[in-house]
């Protein structure tokens, strides 16, 4: 055991160095305040990736923050007027939000987010660089409240590092803000919510029913055994099952899985059901895709058997479906 261990910690450690050595060898030289774009002004439409046309056409708010879509050679951080920014963000709302959307008004900020790079760096460095995006989420959540929000119930939702501010933020801030009654749901997917935090913020609530509210959902996909090489699960994680909306840790068989969808570069996209199962095995949600070649990201960070990239769409009707059990359930509770 203590020899697989060590085995799995020299992977990560190399995979780390291989990725400083590729921000190094691709122009990041090291973060300086000159890297630094201007905070956006939410006051500004120019500041959202997405507002509704008709701020009353569902009764419940989405307030979505997008997942890391930087990991070029030059920016240590989002440049939120750059066109090609622009465009992967808005894809994001394609591939995950619209989950969400045709059951609630999307309120979506754009934020200087850290560029994929920074994995690599101690955490103090990220934590020098990241405090810019989580700064922009919560002036962009205090704008939204408000000027937008009109006291209706809302739906907290991101995915990788977007989930990372989220969860941040509600750590820090939940309990305190006098809105927390209003909340549908948290759906921090592709991040981690552990014991420790609850313990931080006993105000925050782990969802453990498929229609509870005034709750949080977080999971990371991975095949078995891959636990370890998922940067964004940490040990002690309390994972949600979305084939079950439950933290058993029994097997759910892929006949409970309503469609995975997967979204295609010509803009076709295809639902495929009873896609994987899943099971919460020491930290992570294990699934075991019918075709793992769709799942295949090829991305260094996340190396085979990692699922990141496809968090939502492993469960995207199930999600779907979900969203629209606890939007009726909260209704239901403030009659």
């Amino acid at each position: 055991m203590r020899t697989h261990q060590l085995f799995l910690r020299v992977l990560i450690c190399l995979l780390v160095v291989l990725t400083c050595s590729f921000a190094q060898a691709n122009g990041l030289a090291p973060f300086s305040q000159s890297d630094i774009p201007p905070a956006p002004d939410f006051a500004l439409s120019a500041s959202w990736l997405a507002q509704p046309d008709n701020h009353s056409e569902h009764p419940v708010d989405i307030f979505w923050v997008y997942p890391t879509i930087l990991a070029d050679d030059t920016h240590w951080l989002m440049d939120i007027t750059s066109p090609a920014m622009i465009k992967k963000a808005r894809g994001t709302i394609r591939k995950q939000a619209s989950v969400f959307m045709d059951q609630a008004n999307l309120y979506a900020p754009f934020y200087r987010q850290m560029n994929m790079a920074a994995i690599a760096l101690s955490p103090a460095e990220q934590q020098a660089i990241i405090k810019y995006g989580m700064e922009d989420v919560w002036q962009a959540f205090s704008y939204y409240l408000k000027h937008l929000n009109q006291g209706r119930p809302f739906i907290l939702a991101g995915h990788s590092q977007g989930s990372n501010l989220l969860t941040e933020l509600v750590i820090r801030y939940w309990g305190t803000l006098g809105v927390e009654e209003q909340l549908v749901a948290g759906y921090f997917i592709g991040w981690s919510i552990t014991g420790d935090d609850l313990k931080k913020n006993p105000t925050l609530a782990i969802c453990e029913s498929a229609k509870q509210t005034n709750c949080f959902i977080n999971y990371n996909t991975m095949a078995d055994g891959r636990q370890g090489f998922a940067p964004t699960r940490t040990a002690g994680a309390i994972v949600i099952n979305p084939l079950t909306w439950t933290t058993s840790g029994d097997f759910a068989p892929a006949s409970l899985n309503l469609g995975s969808k997967f979204f295609y570069e010509d803009g076709t996209s295809e639902v495929i059901p009873n896609f994987t199962s899943a099971q919460i095995i020491d930290s992570g949600l294990v699934v075991q895709p019918k075709d793992p070649a769709l799942v295949d990201s090829g991305a260094a960070t996340f190396p085979k058997g990692v699922y990141h990239v496809f968090d939502y769409s492993l469960f995207y009707e199930n999600l779907r479906q979900n969203v629209g059990e606890r939007i009726q359930n909260f209704f239901l509770q403030t009659q």
